[in-house]
């Protein structure tokens, strides 16, 4: 079996009188496609945001290629993540929006203007470079934050709740469209997501959350064949319980 490239041991988040995230360990394999999957306030969302280094645990250790990230800041993990409301740059243009993490790291203009071009034709965005992000549908605006999160190659891609804004339709597309992206690219994808046909359909395994714990991990069939406990078959729907 692969080490795993990003490891959460025993990581907890606690705020005041309320547990987030409780005592989670959690192994991510290089390529792997795994998604966090639980009700709202489970925890799921608290979990993806400590990987990204926007939240700090109360207690436990993250590790990537084995070594501690819990003193390394958002910029320097190489985790970039893509938000629910997409937080692209209104005052910026397609094209300026996928340079900018480019800008961030210093790379020179020229360089950066023909990677971030070479990712506005793959995401099939060539005549909407110079338009400004009102301008743009929900579905141009995903591939614009998917573009801006890929450019600089990073090695794992954090999504929280991705496509939760786009019409039924276009969640459909976009999912075709980000396993294709996984496969080609060979990136850890770390997915958050209520769906569970997204979840099930994209994924190589998937995380159920309930109250900051861990209820089941494995892949989409185990689960769905061999749920772990009765929150976990009512969850995905398998209401018929026998005690």
């Amino acid at each position: 079996m692969n080490a795993a490239l990003l490891s959460l041991k025993n990581i907890s988040m606690e705020y005041s009188n309320f547990i987030a995230v409780d005592d989670l360990n959690l192994d991510i394999k290089k390529g792997e496609f795994i998604s966090l999957m639980g009700p709202s306030g489970c925890g799921k969302s608290t979990t993806l945001r400590m990987m990204a280094g926007l939240d700090n645990p109360t207690s436990g250790a993250l590790y990537l290629d084995g070594e501690s990230q819990l003193e390394v800041p958002t910029e320097k993990r190489g985790m970039p993540m893509v938000w629910q409301n997409f937080a692209l740059f209104p005052f910026l243009n397609v094209q300026k929006n996928i340079e900018f993490p480019l800008k961030m790291q210093g790379v020179p203009s020229e360089a950066r203007s023909k990677k971030a071009a070479e990712w506005i034709e793959r995401m099939g965005l060539t005549e909407f470079a110079k338009r400004n992000i009102s301008q743009l549908s929900g579905g141009q605006r995903q591939r614009v934050a998917l573009a801006r999160a890929l450019v600089t190659e990073p090695r794992i891609l954090l999504l929280d709740e991705p496509l939760s804004a786009l019409d039924s339709h276009l969640r459909i597309k976009m999912q075709t469209e980000l396993v294709r992206l996984h496969k080609e690219l060979g990136i850890t994808f770390i997915y958050v997501t209520h769906s569970q046909s997204e979840a099930f359909t994209m994924s190589d395994r998937v995380v159920i959350m309930n109250q900051g714990k861990v209820q089941q991990i494995g892949t989409p069939k185990q689960i769905y064949r061999a749920p772990n406990n009765a929150f976990v078959a009512e969850f995905i729907g398998m209401n018929n319980l026998i005690s």
